[in-house]
């Protein structure tokens, strides 16, 4: 699994529910995959730029008004999109969604492969800012995804993360993820 590949596809928030809604059958224009999100159509007009440039989508050519184009997935796309919804289906929770949104969530998910100190996950997601990385484990740690295990047998006490129950069931489901290097655009 490329960690670069996965941290520029959660970038943008919308991307990955994009992606389902879509797959679901959702038209391929801005405005009604923004309302069917619930987001500004602002923020899903970025998120197309943002798919069109990992190469996820591409405008349909014959289809839609200058002003209002209508897009398709790319080969790849299609198969990221249907990784996106079993993911979407895998998280029932309005809450849980919400924590897949932020960029750092599924990066830091997979690489909780097992107990893992916060150094060692930093340096797998280089360039994480430490703050962005502990939002991002309190966040997971209050929906119960991971698990805050503090060592207090060494000096100073050793603090390790690990996947739980749901947590552990995105791990896997990470690990799934179509890469671009195994499709032909």
């Amino acid at each position: 699994m490329d960690k670069q590949w996965l941290v520029n596809l959660c970038t943008r928030g919308w991307s990955l529910k994009a992606l389902a809604l879509l797959a679901d059958g959702c038209p391929a224009r801005v405005s009604p995959l923004a309302v069917a999100a619930g987001c500004g159509r602002t923020a899903m007009g970025d998120t197309f730029k943002h798919l069109v440039a990992l190469g996820l989508l591409q405008r349909n050519p014959g289809y839609g008004h200058p002003l209002r184009p209508e897009y398709r997935l790319t080969t790849i796309g299609e198969a990221v999109a249907a990784w996106a919804i079993s993911l979407d289906r895998l998280l029932p929770e309005p809450e849980d969604n919400q924590i897949v949104r932020s960029k750092w969530a599924l990066p830091v998910i997979s690489a909780l492969d097992s107990n893992k100190r916060y150094s060692a996950v930093r340096k797998k997601l280089s360039p994480v800012s430490d703050r962005a990385l502990s939002q991002c484990f309190s966040r997971l740690a209050q929906r119960h995804w991971i698990e805050r295990i503090v060592c207090a047998d060494s000096a100073p006490p050793a603090v390790s993360y690990r996947t739980l129950d749901l947590g552990a069931a995105v791990h896997q489901h990470v690990l799934l993820l179509p890469s671009p290097g195994s499709y032909q655009q």
